[in-house]
């Protein structure tokens, strides 16, 4: 799961040779699939030489009626989970375009009217306009870092829901754990879930140093590391390591900052309410999302299509050799069975938690890096619009690259 494991697998299914052929991300050709469906057609042979040499164990089917009822049961059990499956997945995908594009909304709205009442303020050769421009221009500062800053919270978060740490206390945790209570993975953190991720500080255009420095960012669960606009302070630091949720408090932050510019802000204030609505429903958009990173499948339904799989799969071999009665037939049928009605259920499996770092997850860290990205090419467009004059108090932030 490398630094692999946070770019999304995409291809084109018109490639008909490369799709059949590619291993990398595919359930049909992953390891232990394929070792246990050599062990089914593995039995098949076996089954079928005892038929062969009229052995008193050959095995008899004298009506196909119970394995069509089974067959019939798991086969619509397994449809339906994958169909389930799909609609978490596609409401994860339609949940996190949402949640991202009522914050860039928001951000676009939020320099449009600051520009603009820069602008005016330029035009005014007066110190109280002066130190309005100074004030937006300074609150423009933190708000880009807040904004990047909620977007790199937000995108961790989803990665590291409860459905994905479970995931990882299968590899961490004693097997007594591997299925635990909501409050006990709340009150022990054994897979580092909490912990803060690594902060990369910049302030460079989202056509040069963001494109360079994309290929660093990565949401793997022990390594994570994301483009923040400016460094974070120690009380800010301090703040967030403690807070529970933390997107919120970095939202906060925002609402905080909106607040104090509105009465400097050269536009009607019900215009600005605009801007609020627009973050509130972005944090609608994350709460939704978060959702599915944290509810799992049902367990019932889960153990119980687990359960009627493992049986279904050992009656694999019987039935096809009683059905074929071929040596070479058989294990082929038995090894491709299984791996059909096994290999959907196991898709159906990635399918139900979309946010982490597999291959075949969403991608959050290319979310973010888009979400910055969008933000600095926003911000280059309106100071682009400011005359020269306008453009005389901007600051960079001086936290270019460096790495907190």
């Amino acid at each position: 799961k490398g630094r692999l494991g946070s770019r999304m697998l995409l291809y084109c299914n018109r490639s008909f040779f490369r799709v059949v052929l590619t291993h990398y991300g595919s359930v049909f050709y992953r390891g232990d699939n394929v070792l246990m469906a050599m062990v089914m057609a593995g039995a098949a042979a076996g089954l079928q030489h005892l038929v062969d040499v009229k052995s008193a164990f050959a095995p008899e089917l004298p009506h196909h009626y119970a394995m069509h009822a089974l067959g019939v049961i798991v086969g619509f059990a397994v449809v339906f989970r994958t169909n389930l499956g799909w609609g978490r997945y596609w409401e994860a995908v339609t949940q996190l375009h949402f949640m991202y594009s009522k914050w860039a909304d928001a951000y676009s709205q939020i320099m449009a009217f600051a520009c603009v009442s820069m602008k005016r303020a330029s035009q005014q050769d007066t110190e109280e306009a002066n130190a309005r421009y100074n004030r937006i221009n300074m609150c423009l500062t933190r708000l880009d870092h807040h904004f990047s800053l909620m977007s790199a919270i937000a995108a961790d978060r989803l990665t590291h829901g409860d459905t994905q740490r479970m995931e990882i206390l299968r590899e961490v945790a004693p097997w007594s754990k591997q299925i635990a209570l909501r409050r006990e993975i709340r009150t022990e953190d054994l897979t580092g879930a909490r912990t803060m991720p690594r902060f990369k500080a910049t302030f460079t255009r989202a056509a040069t140093g963001l494109r360079e420095t994309a290929n660093a960012v990565s949401n793997d669960w022990r390594d994570r590391l994301y483009i923040v606009k400016g460094s974070l302070s120690p009380d800010e630091l301090e703040v967030l390591e403690k807070a529970v949720d933390r997107t919120t408090v970095i939202m906060a932050w925002i609402l905080y900052e909106l607040a104090d510019i509105s009465v400097d802000i050269a536009i009607a204030p019900p215009i600005q309410s605009r801007i609020y609505q627009e973050l509130s429903n972005g944090m609608l958009g994350f709460q939704q999302a978060l959702k599915i990173a944290d509810i799992p499948f049902p367990f019932p339904y889960a153990q119980l299509l687990t359960l009627l799989l493992v049986s279904y799969a050992c009656c694999i071999p019987i039935y096809i050799v009683c059905f074929t009665d071929s040596m070479i037939l058989s294990p082929i049928m038995s090894f491709l069975l299984f791996q059909g009605i096994w290999g959907i259920n196991e898709t159906a499996k990635e399918l139900e938690n979309p946010f982490g770092p597999d291959v075949n997850d969403i991608s959050l860290a290319d979310f973010h890096i888009r979400f910055v990205g969008t933000c600095q090419e926003v911000s280059d467009a309106h100071q682009a619009r400011l005359t020269p004059a306008a453009r005389r108090s901007t600051r960079p932030i001086d936290v270019a690259n460096s790495e907190h």
